[in-house]
This record gives C-alpha cells, sequence and structure tokens, in this order.
C-alpha cells in the first residue's frame, strides 16, 4: 500500500513538470555522474529518468547505445547519448 502511494505521488510531482524541464534535470545529474567519472551510473541514470515522464518514451535502440557505451566505458559515447536528448 506505501509503495502504490508512493508511485501516485511520484506520478503526480512528475505531471507538473515540462518534458523539457524532466529531460534538463535528468541530463544534469547524469552529466554530474559522468563528470566524476561514474560512466555506468550516468548512463543508468538517464535511461531510468526517461522511464519515469510520461511523454519520454525512448526507442530500445537508443538506449542501447548508451548501454553500449557504457559498457565500453568510453565517456564520450555516454556524453553523446546523454546530451542527444531534447
Amino acid at each position: 500500500m506505501a509503495s502504490r502511494n508512493a508511485d501516485l505521488l511520484v506520478s503526480l510531482m512528475l505531471s507538473t513538470v515540462t518534458r523539457e524541464q524532466h529531460i534538463e534535470r535528468s541530463k544534469e545529474c547524469a552529466l554530474a555522474l559522468l563528470g566524476v567519472g561514474r560512466i555506468r551510473e550516468a548512463v543508468a541514470s538517464m535511461m531510468m529518468d526517461m522511464r519515469k515522464h510520461p511523454d519520454c518514451g525512448v526507442p530500445h535502440a537508443i538506449h542501447a547505445f548508451g548501454i553500449s557505451a557504457a559498457a565500453a566505458g568510453d565517456a564520450a559515447l555516454a556524453r553523446v547519448y546523454i546530451e542527444g536528448f531534447n
């Protein structure tokens, strides 16, 4: 029951944030992680955040790009993945 209430609260909070605001905040967080060398966490953060907002559906192929960058430890490609959202 508590989990369901928490999910509802998150849903309500996200509905008041525009798609653009959500993406910008997500990018800032992911880039901060990337800036301290946490490539996998940066990509994972962006992926999870894109799933949270109802207007931020992303094709699996785009996430595959980010996953590949993280698996290779390629910070430059991870940055391209993160900054590519608009």
